[in-house]
């Protein structure tokens, strides 16, 4: 084989590869990848949007990902997604997608608006309100209303 036809192969190989989480830079976007016997430098994570609405979603050290280099060039490399590993299975209902943050928090910036019902196994706080634990003030039997919830 021609180093042509060698190097040609090479970057075929590298178009699309599986590897591993090493360590991740939230702060960047960017994790290290162990594909094979490589160690990737610092690249890039695909976001699902990173314009004026933006998902930010990191991986975790240790997660099965697709790594994508355009042309089988290594150095422009990016993780381009990942894929269920150690009983991380996708959700059994695919009509009833599941997140599961492992303990951290969802955190939405700007205004929700739900169109269906919502259910909540713990509290919920509204401006420093809890809605199982609050109270009432001018509480009187009959037909009136109840005062603001106490703060």
């Amino acid at each position: 084989m021609t180093v042509a036809g060698a190097e040609a192969d090479r970057r075929v190989g590298n178009l699309v590869s599986l590897g591993k989480i090493l360590s991740i830079d939230n702060a960047t976007g960017r994790a290290v990848v162990q594909v094979g016997d490589l160690q990737t430098a610092s690249i890039p994570v695909m976001q699902m949007r990173s314009g004026a609405i933006r998902m930010h979603w990191m991986p975790s050290v240790g997660e099965q990902v697709t790594v994508l280099a355009p042309s089988g060039d290594m150095a422009r490399a990016f993780v381009m997604g990942s894929l269920p590993i150690d009983g991380n299975m996708v959700a059994p209902d695919a009509g009833s997608p599941t997140m599961d943050l492992g303990g951290g928090t969802l955190r939405v910036i700007g205004n929700l608006y739900v169109d269906g019902d919502i259910e909540v196994t713990g509290d919920v706080v509204a401006s420093g309100v809890s809605l199982v634990h609050h109270t009432h003030g001018g509480v009187a039997p009959g037909a009136a209303d109840t005062a603001e919830p106490n703060q």
